[in-house]
């Protein structure tokens, strides 16, 4: 099922989870993020066109009923949250802990977790493959990550 405002998709999705440090109490708490194959797709002037690189997804702000079963289902501490306008509101990383939200920011742009600086750092980030199809309305988008060959199959 795919949303119709959807700026991305794929017949196929990873779940990559590595740990972080909260920034409220300091914790060590699992973190989240949806990782797309070379074959994903987005739209350029209308047009679905073929990404050849792996990506991340991140800020998304609307999932298909699948995908956000499947993620309830794996990953606990990422849900929608935001501010008080619906605008606000997108999924995000909590700590397992005292239940703060992290920074997309902090978490996906240089230098950030899902942003490692070394296939020593990649390692540390596990990817489950999830062979369901993959749409989303996302205000982050980062193609071809460093190292993404470095990090673990799960």
């Amino acid at each position: 099922m795919e949303l119709p405002a959807a700026n991305i998709r794929s017949s196929r999705y990873y779940i990559a989870q590595t740990d972080a440090a909260c920034g409220n109490c300091g914790a060590t708490s699992r973190v989240f993020a949806v990782a797309l194959p070379p074959d994903h797709e987005t739209p350029i002037d209308g047009l679905w066109q073929i990404a050849q690189a792996h990506a991340f997804v991140f800020y998304i702000l609307e999932l298909p009923p699948p995908v956000i079963r499947r993620l309830r289902e794996l990953c606990g501490g990422f849900r929608v949250s935001g501010g008080k306008a619906a605008a606000d509101l997108y999924w995000a990383n909590h700590c397992e802990h005292c239940g703060s939200r992290f920074s997309d920011d902090d978490l996906h742009c240089e230098p950030g977790v899902f942003m490692p600086g070394g296939p020593d750092e990649a390692e540390r980030i596990g990817l489950k493959h999830v062979a369901e199809e993959f749409s989303a309305v996302a205000a982050g988008y980062a193609l071809g990550p460093e190292f993404f060959g470095s990090m673990r199959k799960c």
